[in-house]
């Protein structure tokens, strides 16, 4: 089974982009929390008026990246589900006949002294 891998380099490139964003995500949600808190100061007495809160933008993006990965492992087999699915094909190569050979039953042969055979 000769077949192109180079398809293989850009999806393993693709896991480990989609990884690495995944993890810097990750850092930000730790870092500035999972709401951003966005003050609006009044333009006269620089004073807090109103205090404004949104999602922080970093835990979508590390949701939509994991299961990017998630897919990208799954493809590979590097999950315990996918890896129960992979079947590995025969191709009748030269370890399929070494396999036969050795597992067929061992034929007698005669002892060297006289007749008897030896198993």
């Amino acid at each position: 089974m000769d077949l192109d891998r180079r398809p293989d380099a850009m999806m393993l490139e693709g896991a480990c982009v989609n990884f690495a964003r995944a993890v810097e995500a990750d850092i930000l949600v730790q870092i500035e929390g999972l709401v951003i808190v966005t003050e609006i100061h009044s333009n006269k007495a620089g004073e807090v008026i109103s205090i404004k809160k949104r999602k922080n933008p970093a835990v979508e993006i590390s949701s939509k990246a994991w299961m990017i990965v998630r897919a990208f492992c799954s493809e590979f087999g590097l999950s315990p589900v996918s890896r129960t699915r992979l079947a590995i094909g025969k191709d009748g190569g030269i370890e399929d006949d070494l396999a036969k050979l050795l597992s067929q039953p061992r034929s007698p042969k005669p002892h060297k002294g006289g007749t008897e055979t030896v198993q």
